[in-house]
């Protein structure tokens, strides 16, 4: 049976109900505790009738096995979820994510109790995140200043990185008055002492609806986490109403002219970068899985490559491999072209480590740093980035590549399972949804083949 004592305080009368359920291994009672507070005037009659209907409530739902004086907060709960995604062996760059968006959402709903959050709050939130400047991420740094003129004489861009406690490739980046992250900007003016070199741009962002439906995500397994632990009667995520999905946009892709003169313009450039280029045209694999490739899986005599690994970056960790982002791992045809230039950089790669000796470190990597050791996925991006910029070509980015060779197999009638196979996607849907136009493309062409070989014969 309930007990209730009234509790006068600063903020009015509260009352404290008390239900004793069962003993500890110490043969001490296990009391659980309650505090309610009328929301409204009431008579004595009414407020008599509520508590005792409050009081019936707790014990049942307490004798129901309800953990129903838990008061963990939102931002507690979701540590403890965040353990269990450990545990259960969530990708790092996963984790990271999730580490990076529970911070952002801990400070709107972190400090409420778990069991107090209803759906009002996410929609309150939601609605936050749809206002202009609630997008942090794609808010970038400027530069202010002529960076060219603070590089003191006789310095070069990476000397003055090294003072800048920076990468050189953001000082050159800076020298051409592109944008960087707003913690590298920090990072620079902090270590020279300055605060007016930098702009902020995109500031006025709101996030997508995608984006709030990946924030939704997390608070979704979190709250559904303490409803499988009966720590909450329900889910309230479950009634929330999200932002409409937009439509799935076409990926864009290079036509193969565009291609052929991507390879036209690679002729005069070093090796390394020519293989790496090439092999992302032949493939259409990811960035970090041709990053993490090793020469124990290129197979010279079949011509295929093995892609099983991934090569990733977080600041937390640095540079490291792991699985594919599908866990699976694929065997992926190479043309004659591309073979004879991996050939070459293996060749290549043999005299480097006799040139270099002690420096170089031999990870086995096909398409290492200079000295053997492992590349910076985002410093592809930056090589590609000066690539286009010595050439004139528009800008391009690694996945441009991979939605090219998937549009052209597609176009030219290879079968979806095949692409599909070959991107390493773990469902055809994605596949379809993806490069719907060069399926469509490819449905064309084969009536243009039945027009031409059967149809048309007949009508002559």
């Amino acid at each position: 049976m309930a007990s209730i004592r009234k509790i006068e305080g600063k903020h009015g009368t509260a009352y404290k109900i008390t239900v004793t359920l069962g003993r500890d291994a110490l043969d001490r009672q296990i009391r659980h505790y309650k505090t309610w507070k009328p929301d409204k005037p009431m008579t004595a009659r009414e407020l008599n009738r509520e508590l005792q209907r409050v009081a019936t409530e707790f014990e049942q739902d307490l004798m129901s096995g309800f953990q129903a004086d838990n008061k963990q907060t939102f931002a507690e709960y979701a540590a403890y979820c965040y353990t269990i995604r450990e545990q259960r062996g969530d990708k790092p760059q996963t984790l990271a994510r999730v580490r990076r968006q529970t911070a952002r959402i801990n400070e709107y709903i972190g400090q409420i109790p778990i069991q107090e959050i209803r759906p009002k709050h996410l929609t309150e939130l939601y609605k936050k995140f749809s206002e202009p400047g609630a997008c942090r991420w794609q808010v970038y740094a400027l530069p202010a200043v002529d960076f060219k003129e603070l590089i003191p004489e006789g310095k070069t861009c990476n000397d003055f990185a090294r003072s800048c406690g920076v990468y050189g490739n953001l000082i050159r980046r800076l020298c051409k008055n592109q944008p960087i992250s707003r913690q590298n900007a920090a990072i620079i003016e902090k270590n020279l002492g300055r605060k007016d070199l930098f702009s902020l741009t995109g500031a006025e962002k709101p996030l997508s609806p995608g984006t709030i439906r990946d924030y939704h995500a997390i608070i979704y397994t979190v709250l559904e986490q303490a409803y499988k632990e009966m720590i909450i009667k329900y889910n309230p995520a479950k009634r929330v109403t999200l932002p409409k999905k937009k439509r799935v946009r076409e990926s864009k892709a290079l036509q193969p002219e565009q291609l052929k003169a991507v390879l036209a313009a690679l002729e005069g450039d070093p090796l390394p970068l020519r293989a790496l280029i090439t092999f992302f045209i032949s493939t259409g694999c990811r960035r970090g899985e041709a990053l993490a490739l090793t020469w124990d899986k290129v197979d010279f005599v079949r011509r295929e490559v093995l892609i099983n690994q991934s090569m990733i970056y977080l600041p937390e960790t640095g540079i490291q491999s792991g699985p594919t982002k599908t866990d699976n791992s694929r065997r992926v045809a190479l043309p004659d072209e591309t073979i004879d230039l991996l050939r070459k950089l293996w060749a290549e790669q043999a005299k480097n480590r006799l040139r270099l000796g002690d420096l170089w470190e031999d990870s086995n990597l096909v398409f290492p740093r200079w000295n053997g050791k492992p590349m910076n996925p985002g410093n592809v991006n930056l090589e590609l980035t000066a690539f286009c910029d010595r050439h004139g070509l528009p800008h391009i980015n690694p996945h441009l590549f991979r939605h090219s060779a998937a549009s052209v197999l597609l176009s030219n009638g290879v079968d979806v399972l095949t692409v599909a196979g070959m991107l390493g996607h773990s469902d055809v849907s994605t596949t379809l949804d993806t490069y719907a136009h060069a399926i469509d493309e490819a449905r064309h062409k084969t009536a243009d083949c039945i027009s031409e070989t059967i149809l048309h014969k007949n009508r002559a």
